[in-house]
This record gives structure tokens, sequence and C-alpha cells, in this order.
């Protein structure tokens, strides 16, 4: 049985297809690289750690001590390797970014005797179920009488809101570890530092929360196990595509990771490139023609209506063609998104009337039933009316500058 852990799981939910190239298939780059953004966290964790070890053999490091570190571990681990995504930096943008992290951090808590540190880079794992996770705490710190702090360091550029800490999977996580570890626990804060903002930001979990965070972990990992019986594991685009050190087995960038670092005389004459370019060049002279077209139609039509309102009549003739211009008034009602469409929604569904005009959502029945959530033999009854169709949607969109 695999033991599971936060990250493997939020794997899953970024993206199936990376899940199954690092944890099933176990796929071995050619060449292992790293982001520069995670190369910088790690130096902050690194130096963070050294500060919290010396501590606790009564060793108070200055700041320009750990500041003197940081530079050493960041000129030996550093790599042709480590990757700048983002063109508009560089790689000593995220150096001093480190620096400002760490001065940030020590002026804050100046003497870090608020707490007593009982591990750093703590190993601890979670049974849940008979479902092994597994994960490692920053740092977790005793504040006495039963009082437990988990203690997490973030350097990314993104600041969620409250809510996303109070509903937050990975330290409630190690919460439910730390409970299993240390029965005294009476209160466990869960903290986090989110070092580019010199921000801390605190939350706790009642048992309700960790029981039904248990279940949620529960009904992870069997989806997980379905999905990997099926062997369906799609591409999901989003954002994290970038960082992604599989692009060139995706479907969905492999083509883009091929032809990035081209010459452009092979560039342009490689045959992907080519059949993408004319169908470019076709689309935009279709979108002009048709641009052109629809203005045209559109005077002609006012001034038909302009000479018919004015003559008083419905039939105009031409050579061998006759037109009709008949006004009408058309009912509308509100659609999807207007402020009037709810209450049209919930007085036909009192007048029981809502069966007899509301449209079948296909989109959403197919995910229901792929969902696994409703009965099988329900499932099974639909499944009769599915027809399975292949067929192709082109869609023609700009590169982002992330992937030229």
């Amino acid at each position: 049985m695999p033991v599971y852990s936060h990250s493997r799981l939020s794997t899953y939910e970024d993206c199936p297809l990376q899940y199954k190239f690092r944890y099933i298939d176990r796929v071995e780059l050619e060449e292992e690289w790293e982001s520069v953004e995670a190369f910088m966290g790690s130096r902050v964790h690194d130096v963070l750690e050294k500060l919290y070890q010396d501590l606790r053999l009564s060793k108070l490091n200055t700041l320009e001590e750990l500041l003197y570190f940081y530079d050493e571990i960041w000129e030996k681990e550093w790599s042709s390797n480590i990757k700048v995504i983002k063109k508009d930096y560089t790689a000593e943008n995220y150096r001093d970014t480190g620096k400002k992290c760490i001065a940030d951090y020590y002026k804050r808590y100046s003497l870090f005797d608020d707490s007593r540190t009982l591990a750093l880079e703590q190993r601890i794992t979670i049974d849940i179920d008979g479902y092994k996770l597994t994960g490692y705490i920053d740092r977790l710190s005793h504040k006495g009488e039963g009082r437990y702090e988990i203690h997490d360091y973030k350097t990314g550029q993104y600041l969620p809101l409250q809510e996303h800490f109070d509903s937050d999977r990975q330290l409630a996580l190690y919460q439910i570890g730390v409970e299993d570890m240390w029965g005294d626990a009476e209160s466990i804060d869960l903290v986090w530092h989110y070092l580019v903002h010199d921000k801390e930001i605190r939350s706790r979990r009642t048992d309700e929360e960790i029981e039904r965070l248990k279940t949620d972990i529960v009904s992870l990992i069997e989806e997980v196990e379905r999905v990997e019986g099926e062997d369906d594991f799609p591409a999901r685009e989003s954002g994290l595509c970038s960082w992604c050190e599989y692009q060139e087995l995706c479907p969905n960038h492999a083509h883009l990771a091929k032809t990035r670092e081209m010459p452009a005389n092979e560039f342009l004459e490689e045959p992907g490139v080519e059949l993408v370019n004319r169908y470019a060049r076709l689309a935009q002279e279709k979108k002009a023609y048709l641009e052109k077209f629809e203005s045209k139609f559109e005077k002609l039509k006012e001034a038909i209506i302009a000479y018919a309102e004015m003559e008083g009549i419905e039939v105009i003739r031409g050579s061998d063609k006759k037109l009709r211009v008949k006004a009408e008034t058309k009912a509308r009602f509100p659609v999807k998104g207007d402020v009037e469409r709810a209450e049209l929604d919930d007085l036909l569904k009192r007048e029981e009337k809502w069966q007899d005009v509301s449209d079948l959502n296909v989109y959403a029945l197919t995910k229901a039933v792929k969902s696994g959530a409703w009965d099988p033999e329900l499932v099974s009854r639909i499944e009769e009316y599915q027809r399975m169709e292949k067929g192709y949607r082109l869609t023609l969109s700009a590169l982002r500058e992330k992937e030229k």
C-alpha cells in the first residue's frame, strides 16, 4: 500500500497526469531541474533551520552571520539546472528577496524566546482508516501546559485570505500526527510565516473539523485508487504548467517544449509550426472577411427596414425575389446571470412547472456520471442513452509569455 502525503494528493488535484508520471510511472528525466523560486525557498529554510538548531544549543546568531551563511549556501548549491521561469527577473532578484525574508523574520521575532523548539524538519506519520500518510514539519514548538505550535515557512509571492488557512489541509494533517505522538497536546496552533510579506497567520481546528478532514482524505485517496485502477489520468491545464518538469511528455506541452529552443530557421520549417501558422493566417483572413460581411449585411438590413417604414409596406420586390419585412414583438425571459433569473426559477418550481420547461444539462450529467458518486445501477441505466462520438475542436490562441 502506498504512503500518501499532502504533496502527493495535491499533485493529483492539480494534474492527474503529472501524478501518474511522478508517483506511478516514476519517470526518470534526462535533465533534472529546479525552479529558482523553489531553490530560494529551500535556502531560506536552511537558514531558519540553522537559527533554531543553534538556539537549542544556546547560541543566538546575529543577522549578519545568518546572511553570510545564506550567501555561502546559495553559492554552494547553485547549479545550471536551476531555471528562472519569469523572464522579467534574474537569479539575483530572487537571491535578494531571500535575504529580505530572513532580515524581516529576524527583526520581527528578535530574541526568539516565545516558545521552546521541539523539532526541526520533523518527519511525522499519520494513520487514517488504514491509510498511511507522512510529512515534514518545518518547526514544532511547545509553549508549556500542553500548548503546541506547528510552524510552516512560505516564500511564495501570493498571500491567501484567512479562509484559506482555516481550511488548509497540510498543517491540519500534521496536527493529527502531533496529537498521536504527544498525548499531552491540549491545544495546537497552526502558524504560517509568509516571509515575503513579513506576515504571520494563525488558525486552529476543532475536533469536528479534524474528523471531517479525515473523511475527506479517505474519499480523495479512494478516488485516486479508483482512477489508478482505470488508468485514466488526464492532463489538467493551470498556471502551474510552466513549472512542471514533465512538459516534454505532456500532450498539452510537448510540442511547445520541443520547439522552444529551436533556431529560427529550424523552427519555421518544423511541420507542426508550419501547419499552425497556415491555420492562423487563414483564420485571420476568415475573421476579417466575416467582420466585413457582417458590417455590410447589418447596414443593408438597416436600409431595408428604414425604406419599409418610410413607405409603410411589408413586402419589397426585387428582380426575381421578394423580401418580407415584418415587425415583431418577441417575449424574452431572463437568462442565467440575470438578477431576475433566480426569482423566475423559484416561481416555476413552486408551481411545479419546472420540469415542463427545464433543459437537460448534458455537461453536468456527464460529469456526475463520471464522478462515481451516483448509485452504480442508476449510472448503468443512464449509460444506455450515452453514445460515444469522436470529434475534434480547433481553438486558436496566442502563446503566453512563459511559453515563448
